[in-house]
């Protein structure tokens, strides 16, 4: 499996149930769902950060093309790139 990163996206290959990865580790990631290893995808979920207090949120659906999150009265930064 290709190498995850915050925010990747796996896809199970039979119901297409989807996951995304919050904190990727060290370990050998290998989810499974109806039996089957999930497929790791090209999309990216982007994630957002507080420049003030560090809260990070991933924007999971829907179109997002004016997704401008705020916290601490600030706006939010990328923290990724969106595929």
């Amino acid at each position: 499996m290709a190498a995850m990163r915050k925010g990747s996206v796996l896809r199970c290959p039979v119901c297409g149930a989807e996951l995304s990865i919050v904190l990727p580790g060290g370990g050998r990631l290998a989810p499974r769902c109806c039996n089957e290893p999930m497929e790791l995808t090209d999309r990216i979920n982007p994630v957002f950060v507080c420049s003030v207090c560090g809260c990070e949120l991933m924007h999971i659906a829907g179109p997002g093309r004016r997704l401008a999150p705020r916290c601490c009265n600030e706006p939010m930064e990328p923290l990724n790139a969106a595929a």
